[in-house]
């Protein structure tokens, strides 16, 4: 729907319950593994052959397991501090993108404070691609400087995923336009969010479209490999 600045709305995030608790699943699975790692590959040196330990084996184990219960205390406090940062909501007004906190602070990404792009070819609001290290992002302009704008958050034990994400980044950006006509929104972050420029609504054919080629895409490149290996190498992967 296309607003005006009278009467322009505040939308909120809508939690993806799944996706948040997977993620969890997965760092708690993490750190459990982590945390067997660290106390099952000393001893399982220490007790090979189901020897008994020596004088030495004992001064280590007496340094290091404390070490290691005063690290995991460590990085717990250290959670429960970053925990108050922790999002819990996301939304976007008139004013501009809010991530509200656990502790009850907000940081805001404010139209007002956007600026034009200072380098060639980038526009004022434009997206950095993701690689396999990071996942690829929004960004603006503040003071001449890169500003990344997220709609989600995914760090680990403190992810937040809203469902409605696409809605979130289609809202924020009819409010730059609407509120800040000078900023000039690259086209590639409407292509890649399925938002229609012109009425700012989410393409959802395109969008379950482009999956499903993606995903065919996949399967394709998937069994070339195990065919190439197959033939070439003389075993399979996949069958």
């Amino acid at each position: 729907m296309i607003y005006n600045q009278e009467n322009f709305p505040k939308v909120y995030s809508k939690r993806n319950v799944g996706a948040t608790i997977a993620i969890y699943i997965l760092f708690g699975l993490l750190c459990v593994a982590m945390l067997a790692l660290f106390v099952a590959l000393p001893l399982s040196i220490q007790l090979e052959h189901n020897s008994l330990l020596s004088n030495g084996e004992m001064i280590f184990d007496l340094i290091y397991f404390p070490l290691l219960l005063w690290g995991i205390w460590a990085l717990y406090k250290n959670y429960q501090k970053q925990r108050q940062k922790k999002v819990t909501l996301i939304s976007v007004d008139r004013n501009g993108l809010h991530h509200h906190q656990f502790d009850g602070k907000i940081q805001s990404v404010l139209y007002k404070d956007l600026g034009i792009s200072t380098e060639d070819y980038v526009s004022d609001i434009d997206r950095k691609m993701g690689t396999k290290y990071s996942p690829s992002y929004i960004f603006g302009f503040k003071d001449g400087k890169r500003i990344p704008i997220h709609f989600s958050t995914a760090e680990n034990g403190l992810s937040y995923l809203p469902k409605n994400e696409n809605q979130l980044i289609a809202h924020f950006l009819q409010g730059v336009i609407l509120f800040c006509p000078q900023i000039k929104v690259s086209q590639a972050v409407f292509a890649n969010y399925f938002i229609n420029p012109t009425t700012f609504e989410i393409d959802k054919k395109a969008q379950i479209i482009t999956y499903i080629i993606a995903f065919i895409l996949i399967v394709i490149i998937l069994l070339a490999v195990d065919l190439f290996l197959k033939y070439a190498k003389g075993f399979s992967l996949l069958f």
